[in-house]
């Protein structure tokens, strides 16, 4: 994960959210920090980027992610985070190909959703989905029409529509109190299954779990990180592993 904001106290909540659930996080004080890091290799899962920044803002940022000739990078999902006053903005950055975006101050759970979320969409999917939406929110503005939500809330960029394959069981409260660590039964049991998955799945595990990203699992499998994703829902699925997101963090403690 990759999160670029210049307010040091939001960096800092984002950052150490995402540790709990498991994700390995890089963080970038301006735009023109998060594009050096990039041309030196950093490749993330998931880019978390301020649109106003001083300097390089995050609408340049996302140009550039997204006109990068390295498709890894340009394939790279993209969430924004916006102020409440910033419409036309968050219109603006889902046509240049951000997946969605929350609006400060960042409510946790809606963080937790629209990583998850975010992850297990196939990006160039929700992208065009994206910048449809955003299209048609920007007629509705011309039209003097408004879709505001609530401070601190996800707003997916356009339609809403839901990106997770996967969805929550019934019984699983949403945000932080939810990271996998508080889900013990589950997981057990997903341990003592491990032997229904093929010999193909395995590898799959063992690869993201041996791996600090599922970008770098996907370059050992020789794979593209969607059909990895694709594999790691259907063996959620057959462990009875709540979320993606959950199995990730199962196996990279197999594996550690």
């Amino acid at each position: 994960m990759f999160v670029v904001d210049d307010e040091p106290d939001l960096r800092e909540v984002v950052r150490l959210n995402l540790e709990l659930q498991g994700h390995e996080v890089e963080v970038a004080a301006d735009g023109a920090a998060a594009l050096a890091a990039v041309a030196d290799g950093l490749r993330p899962d998931l880019v978390m980027l301020d649109l106003t920044m001083p300097g390089v803002d995050g609408l340049e940022v996302l140009r550039r992610l997204k006109a990068d000739p390295d498709p890894d990078i340009a394939a790279t999902p993209v969430v924004l985070l916006t102020g409440r006053s910033g419409e036309l903005d968050r219109i603006r950055g889902g046509i240049e190909g951000a997946l969605s975006h929350l609006t400060k101050p960042v409510a946790m759970a809606a963080l937790t959703q629209v990583v998850t979320d975010s992850l297990e969409a196939d990006e160039a999917e929700a992208r065009l989905a994206a910048q449809t939406s955003a299209l048609r929110q920007l007629v509705r503005l011309e039209k003097g029409e408004t879709d505001e939500g609530e401070p601190g809330h996800d707003q997916r960029i356009g339609s809403r529509v839901r990106f997770s394959r996967l969805e929550r069981r019934p019984d699983q409260p949403p945000g932080p109190a939810s990271t996998p660590a508080s889900d013990g039964p589950t997981r057990a049991g997903a341990v003592l299954e491990l032997s229904r998955l093929s010999p193909k799945q395995q590898e799959v595990l063992r690869a993201v779990g041996g791996h600090p990203t599922v970008r770098l699992a996907s370059a050992q499998l020789g794979v593209s990180r969607s059909n990895v994703y694709a594999s790691l829902r259907r063996i959620a699925a057959k462990l009875d592993v709540a979320s993606v997101q959950e199995l990730v963090v199962l196996a990279r403690e197999r594996a550690g």
